[in-house]
């Protein structure tokens, strides 16, 4: 608990007080002064919090640093952050904001996934996740980043496909279910597919019980859809899309907060790009 000194030695003399006092009065006053603790512990912990979203903000590959990581793994924090760098990007003009958002997001992929050996793998998957929870289309830039790193689906989730872990894996961190859950047009990537190859399908017999396990739960949460990845436009979640120099989509998914409302402006959840 980050407490002041002064604080922390007025709570001990407390202590040291208490039989002359009275149990009803040092109850009354030890509460008080907990309470004092417990804000400034919240209050450190929100400047820490606005401290790492400023950094992610201007400098992404700090995405692994002591200070930032701990937030990183908050879906709250992530979704809260690709909504400010969002806004902030609506500051310039189309051409410069999309060519921006385009290296943030790149920054911000390889600072989440590194890799020196197998031994990394479970930091790869466990950013894998937390950028597609952020729900700000990350996928391009996860299978390039994926791509360059030379790991296939195979040593990423061998647990899916039934293979034996790379030496040094520990094969622990989020798996190819995981991932579908939140972005089901990785698909195509874990069967080495590329983006414009068709839409896998089930195939009974000839084709592997666990590829079409894969398949099922990728349609079910929401199939071949550009816009399942994207942020949930609503008023309550006011999702903002940091503009890129790709194709500018909605959400088609349902808020998670259960809002039906509709964006109070279109304007702010589709760039131009």
């Amino acid at each position: 608990m980050t407490i002041t000194t002064a604080l922390h030695h007025a709570m001990d003399t407390l202590d040291d007080h208490a039989e002359h006092i009275g149990s009803g009065p040092y109850a009354s006053l030890a509460a008080e002064l907990q309470q004092v603790a417990n804000s400034m512990c919240a209050q450190a912990t929100e400047t820490r919090r606005a401290f790492a979203t400023e950094m992610l903000i201007d400098v992404p590959a700090c995405a692994l640093s002591e200070s930032v990581s701990v937030f990183t793994q908050d879906h709250t924090f992530m979704q809260a952050l690709v909504r400010k760098k969002g806004v902030q990007l609506k500051e310039y003009s189309p051409h410069c904001s999309a060519l921006l958002g385009t290296a943030w997001k790149i920054e911000i992929t390889d600072a989440l996934l590194p890799y020196e050996d197998a031994g990394s793998l479970e930091d790869v998957r466990s950013g894998i996740l937390t950028l597609l929870v952020a729900r700000s289309g990350f996928l391009p830039q996860i299978v390039t980043r994926l791509l360059r790193l030379a790991i296939t689906p195979k040593i990423l989730c061998p647990f899916d496909f039934n293979e034996t872990p790379v030496d040094g894996d520990g094969e622990a961190g989020p798996r190819a279910s995981d991932f579908l859950f939140y972005e089901p047009r990785m698909l195509r990537w874990l069967l080495g597919k590329g983006e414009l190859d068709p839409w896998p399908r089930i195939r009974a017999g000839n084709q592997p019980e666990h590829i079409n396990e894969l398949i099922i739960l990728a349609n079910d949460m929401g199939g071949d859809d550009k816009r399942v990845n994207e942020p949930c436009p609503c008023k309550a979640c006011m999702g903002v899309r940091i503009p890129t120099m790709d194709c500018p989509v909605l959400s088609s998914t349902p808020s998670e907060c259960g809002s039906e409302c509709e964006p109070e402006n279109r304007d702010e959840v589709v760039p131009v790009v």
